[in-house]
């Protein structure tokens, strides 16, 4: 009998529990037990790699885009010329006018570049190296488990052999006669037999007990590996902790800043000072708030309302007339009366820069 048709056949016989029932199958459950757990194992590490894999690539991507927007321009602000041209208002001293201001470009490629590697090496190449012995042990645990099907195939021929040897034993009696002989000849050859196929039994049995062992050993070392994983979760966020935290130090001392111009008399900041109407020069009525300037009245849109309903009005709010943000005289917006002035405040510092917020970063009101 082939081997390969052996072990199908013994594969038949224990799925459908047809062998006899004082048969017991030679035993692997060891390494069956520790094998499927180990995949278990397995797929989380799956999981595990194409998450970081994903998130390498994400870091990659927004270190470059950061770098491409950093370079870009930003939006400037225009006023209109006297000579009713658009002209941008000038950025200030020592401003490029882009985005990024004086960010460092080439370190945003150099951190990119050097945390894929890092990744690679100290994360993503271990793991593939498990991935790799764990598929090892697989593949010969199936060769186990043919070897282990031959064994249990062996075991029925020597058992059916000795069954055989019985009965020829049986039939060499006195009143056998002159079939004695006969009988005699036939037990030699089976018995010749038997003990040729109990040394491929030996042999088969010596082989499933070495190859037992190595798959044991080789599933133990994986086990054993496996604990490695938090460490290597752990490298993954000190590796992108480290990249951000240079990534925010190469964006520069402090942010880029639009200008803000000082404040016009209709509310709109602006850096081109206004210019003085020569005189005997009507304003035109598509700037009233510059006839208003000129007239010294605060404007003439709305109806009037006498101090006494303000008043009224500011104590039904909670707050004094004074506060209000209309004058007693109407409900125009009172033009302001001086220039709009930025605020210093200390941009936030999450790892200790001091120098992040130096200049006084107005912090946004939501």
């Amino acid at each position: 009998m082939g081997a390969g048709w052996r072990r199908v056949k013994e594969k038949v016989k224990q799925s459908w529990q047809l062998n006899e029932k004082t048969f017991i199958a030679t035993s692997n459950a060891r390494n069956e037990h520790m094998l499927k757990e180990a995949g278990d194992f397995a797929n989380h590490l799956k999981h595990c790699e194409r998450d970081i894999r994903a998130l390498k690539n994400a870091t990659e991507g927004l270190l470059i885009t950061t770098k491409a927007i950093m370079a870009a321009p930003l939006p400037r602000v225009f006023e209109e010329s006297a000579g009713g041209k658009a002209v941008p208002v000038p950025t200030a001293p020592g401003q490029n006018g882009n985005i990024g201001g004086d960010f460092r470009a080439d370190e945003l490629v150099r951190v990119s570049k050097d945390t894929s590697k890092k990744l690679e090496a100290e994360v993503l190449a271990p793991m593939a190296r498990w991935t790799t012995a764990y598929s090892t042990v697989q593949g010969r645990m199936k060769r186990l488990e043919e070897v282990r099907l031959e064994v249990d195939s062996r075991r029925h021929t020597v058992t059916a052999l000795g069954h055989q040897i019985e009965k020829q034993r049986a039939k060499l009696s006195p009143a056998a006669g002159s079939n004695a002989q006969k009988v005699e000849v036939q037990m030699d050859q089976t018995i010749r037999k038997m003990q040729h196929k109990e040394n491929k039994l030996a042999a088969a049995r010596q082989s499933f007990k070495e190859q037992e062992a190595l798959v044991y050993q080789q599933l133990a070392q994986l086990i054993r590996d496996g604990v490695w994983l938090k460490s290597y979760l752990a490298a993954v966020m000190r590796l992108e902790q480290e990249a951000f935290q240079a990534s925010y130090a190469a964006l520069g001392p402090s942010k880029a800043q639009l200008p803000l111009p000082p404040m016009s008399p209709d509310g709109i900041t602006s850096t081109v000072p206004p210019t003085a109407e020569p005189s005997g020069v009507s304003i035109p009525a598509s700037r009233p708030f510059d006839a208003a300037q000129a007239a010294n009245v605060t404007g003439t849109l709305g109806a009037k309302v006498t101090g006494k309903r303000l008043a009224a009005a500011g104590k039904e709010n909670g707050v004094g007339l004074a506060s209000s943000a209309y004058s007693a005289k109407d409900e125009m917006p009172a033009a302001p009366t001086q220039q709009h002035r930025r605020t210093e405040s200390r941009g936030y510092d999450r790892y200790g820069d001091q120098n992040y917020g130096a200049r006084g970063d107005p912090v946004p009101a939501w």
